[in-house]
């Protein structure tokens, strides 16, 4: 069948005509304005030659006048002309948001989809800056990856992803030649950082975790013990940004903690400022999406999606008939909204969510929801149906028809059956047909087993960042800095770390000797090493043990110093007349028995 696709390029001839005719106008008016600037600043002799005829003088006379005014005119033109420009190629503007990767690296894209990292397509275009403008076409894409081509300045292939999984960055890189990536600078700002070694004291690294997804009226704890400092952090300040303000926030043991309650449905966004001993602050957003009724149909009760792609990772989803979390095969590319890492993130979202008209648990029961949109233009987050309406773009292979001529499900058949779908590329668009997209996606993972070699594992674990977790254990595990080639002892909490972790120093020498800085794609800064929270923590309780150590001390010390002054045997004084003074208690006792003793 034929299908309209988007052929990624994002853009047409006519808007590159536009540009050139745009670009010659302005430099016209530039010089235009030149000579007007010039002609007035010339000496008055020249321009009494020049005006001989009163003619002459008037025109001279009215032309400075306006002078001015044409030149105001001509600035608000250059103006408009070059807004109009960037209107009409917003991928320029878009470009200087990006910054190049460190050079030689390729996505580990097995290991970044596993932990969330989400692949968007592959346009089909052949330069870099071209690249970067389709990423900035979606709005979830902050890293564009390419492989070079034949010519130089030309790549063969350009994949696009978002590496972000609820706000925490999860792709990996690993080192291959004839590749190069571009990143979103503000997503990945801390990763392009160069750590300067001569500097005392870092400013602190604000952490709040990943973002949340709950029902209504769930309690939500906000903590920031990752958070990191090369000294120590002083404070943690918690601030609602934006939702409701009838949310409750209270303070709990932990100084880095937050308890959140009274949620209604709606999105949540809470800033943590953090600050060092040295003054010095920075400062992180998380968000809470509180489920509407709509927003849990489709986070809870949509069926499990595998998605066009046709790899295997686990994740789990919410059963709709069990009403329990389930764990199932996802291919790798297009989820819906029903897909979590863990149990647990299924669990906060969705448990005991029914569909049931008059649900037990007083969770939510069916909802209509809206049909395909149809008269519009659709978004960057929807899906065109052949007859031009749009629906969610996660709906697409869900295995349920929501376009009305079933065009959202055609091709994800096609796929499974192996036939392929003839297709028609259309300027300017930027869709990614669901056959292309598993073609592509197999190409990353062939690059990747190509890539494996018997240190494969050695740089894969040793490369990556050293990660504490939000929990509260105090565990000494040591990690590998890649750039001070050595081992390097550091507290973890207990869960959600990565495979830079050891349980001994020597564990860690024996897998990562061989792995330099050339082989870690992110900034020397990421592998300093910090202060975390639950080292700071940890030396608190310390120092108080050690302070009860010392009172209890004193106590025993005093007791044991009294009784044997107690136990001590006494002495009779003898007064200046050679009379024996007895003690004033066993005076006190003569005085009692001469008086009680009877004659």
């Amino acid at each position: 069948m034929l299908r309209e696709v988007k052929d990624g390029t994002c853009s047409s001839s006519k808007r590159h005509k536009f540009k050139l005719k745009a670009n010659m106008l302005i430099t016209a008016i530039i010089e235009i304005t030149s000579l007007m600037l010039l002609w007035r600043r010339t000496p008055g002799n020249s321009t009494e030659q020049s005006t001989e005829s009163r003619e002459g003088r008037l025109f001279y006379q009215m032309m400075m006048r306006m002078a001015p005014y044409w030149i105001a005119v001509l600035v608000i033109t250059i103006s408009l002309l070059q807004t109009l420009l960037l209107a009409q190629n917003p991928g320029e503007q878009c470009f200087t948001k990006f910054s190049k990767g460190k050079e030689g690296f390729v996505l580990e894209t097995d290991e970044s989809v596993k932990f969330g990292a989400e692949f968007i397509g592959s346009p089909h275009i052949t330069g870099a800056k071209e690249c970067v403008s389709a990423c900035c076409k979606d709005p979830n894409c902050n890293l564009a990856l390419m492989e070079d081509g034949a010519q130089e300045g030309t790549i063969k292939s350009c994949f696009l992803f978002n590496c972000l999984y609820k706000q925490k960055k999860v792709c990996r890189f690993v080192r291959k030649a004839g590749f190069s990536t571009y990143v979103l600078t503000p997503v990945f700002g801390r990763y392009l950082e160069e750590y300067d070694p001569d500097k005392k004291d870092h400013s602190p690294r604000a952490i709040a975790g990943q973002d949340r997804v709950v029902q209504p009226h769930d309690i939500v704890m906000l903590n920031g013990i990752e958070s990191r400092d090369d000294h120590e952090i002083v404070q943690f300040q918690w601030t609602q940004v934006s939702g409701n303000p009838t949310v409750v926030m209270e303070k709990t043991t932990f100084k880095d903690e937050v308890r959140v309650s009274n949620l209604s449905a709606g999105v949540y966004k809470f800033r943590l400022t953090v600050t060092d001993n040295a003054g010095q602050s920075d400062s992180t957003e998380v968000t809470v999406l509180v489920l509407t009724p709509e927003q849990s149909h489709h986070h809870c009760l949509v069926p499990r999606k595998v998605g066009p792609c046709r790899g295997s990772f686990p994740r789990w989803h919410y059963s709709a008939l069990s009403e329990k979390c389930e764990k199932f095969n996802f291919g790798g590319c297009n989820p819906n909204r029903n897909n979590y890492l863990s149990e647990e993130e299924c669990v906060q979202a969705c448990d005991q969510v029914s569909i049931h008209t008059f649900p037990s648990s007083g969770r939510h029961g069916p909802v209509e929801l809206p049909s395909e949109e149809c008269g519009v233009s659709c978004g960057p987050e929807m899906f065109m149906c052949a007859n031009g309406c749009c629906i969610d773009k996660a709906l697409e292979c869900d295995q349920a028809k929501q376009c009305s001529d079933g065009s959202d499900e055609e091709q994800c058949a096609n796929i499974s059956h192996g036939f392929h779908t003839t297709t028609v590329l259309l300027p300017g668009t930027c869709i990614f047909s669901p056959n292309d997209m598993n073609s592509k996606f197999r190409r990353l993972l062939d690059i990747n087993d190509s890539t494996m070699k018997d240190n494969a594992k050695a740089v894969s674990y040793c490369t990556q960042p050293p990660i504490t977790g939000p929990c509260r254990d105090d565990n000494t595990k040591w990690y590998y800095n890649p750039y001070e080639g050595k081992c390097i002892p550091f507290n973890f909490g207990g869960c959600n770390g990565n495979d830079n972790q050891f349980d001994s120093e020597q564990d860690c020498i024996d897998l990562c000797r061989q792995v330099t800085g050339k082989d870690a794609f992110e900034r020397r800064s990421t592998f300093e090493k910090q202060v975390e929270d639950g080292q700071s923590v940890s030396i608190a309780i310390a120092v108080a043990l050690g302070l009860a150590i010392l009172i209890l001390l004193s106590v025993l010390g005093y007791c044991l110093l009294k009784k044997k002054k107690q136990s001590q045997p006494r002495h009779q004084h003898i007064s200046a007349n050679g009379a024996h003074l007895l003690p004033v208690e066993d005076t006190d006792k003569l005085v009692y028995n001469s008086t009680t003793k009877p004659i």
